[in-house]
């Protein structure tokens, strides 16, 4: 396990083992380190720590959009309608890709993970986040 200390989030979660097959999916990056309470993702620049929530119940179905949360992490990735069709497959989703929106030089878009948290992927604007034209 790589133990330099690098920025990151915790998330908690009734799965964290689900959500971390999720995130692993999404964001391309690797799992570290799990236990039976942690499950830890890694990238050169990020650690994301999905952490059991003791006590509660695995919930099978994703709860209600948690919309009214103060803070909203964000992932870059290379391809918002990859990221969808990925997401969808793990049991996320991301709005459809006329809800996208260009920001200070990004192309982003808000998505659920399967806990109903809201997060949001972001590609540079320089990079087409559509499907090519057959």
């Amino acid at each position: 396990m790589n133990t330099d200390v690098i920025p990151g989030a915790v998330i908690f979660t009734h799965d964290h083992t689900r959500l971390a097959k999720f995130y692993e999916a999404v964001t391309g990056m690797t799992v570290t380190f799990a236990d039976d309470q942690i499950t830890v993702l890694r990238s050169e620049i990020f650690e994301l720590v999905l952490h059991a929530i003791r006590g509660e119940p695995v919930v099978k179905e994703p709860p209600d959009v948690r919309e009214d949360f103060y803070i909203k992490p964000f992932f870059v990735v290379t391809s918002l309608a990859e990221t969808r069709e990925i997401a969808a497959a793990h049991g996320g989703r991301l709005r459809p890709a006329d809800n996208e929106w260009e920001g200070r030089g990004f192309r982003a878009c808000e998505a659920v993970d399967p806990d109903g948290n809201v997060i949001q992927f972001r590609v540079s604007s320089g990079r087409d986040s559509r499907p090519a034209p057959s």
